[in-house]
């Protein structure tokens, strides 16, 4: 688990890499994740690329769209010791599946 100046780091660091994408976290606490992007507002096309990317990741209990405010709702499985490790692999794919629709 991490300590409240570790998860500060942590979300500093994957918001430099979601940013260079038009992506940011707009909430996170372990277990839940919240991004937001202009480029997702009524844009169900890019998201529902991502949402089936995640859909079989058996760490992932649920993806929630928002179109309204272009933000997905990601809850997880935290409770493994690599947590940190497994969400910045997903930070990765999802920054390569942006820039491949936004191509």
């Amino acid at each position: 688990m991490l300590n409240k100046l570790q998860e500060l780091r942590f979300v500093n660091r994957i918001n430099k890499i979601l940013k260079k994408n038009c992506i940011e976290i707009a909430h996170f606490i372990p277990g839940r994740i919240r991004l937001r992007s202009t480029l997702w507002k009524n844009n169900a096309f890019q998201v529902k690329q991502i949402i089936s990317h995640f859909e079989n990741e058996s760490r992932i209990v649920s993806i929630q769209y928002s179109p309204e405010t272009g933000s997905l709702l990601i809850n997880y499985d935290c409770s493994p010791v690599d947590s940190v490790a497994q969400i910045e692999l997903w930070v990765e794919q999802i920054e390569r599946l942006s820039l491949k629709v936004n191509r």
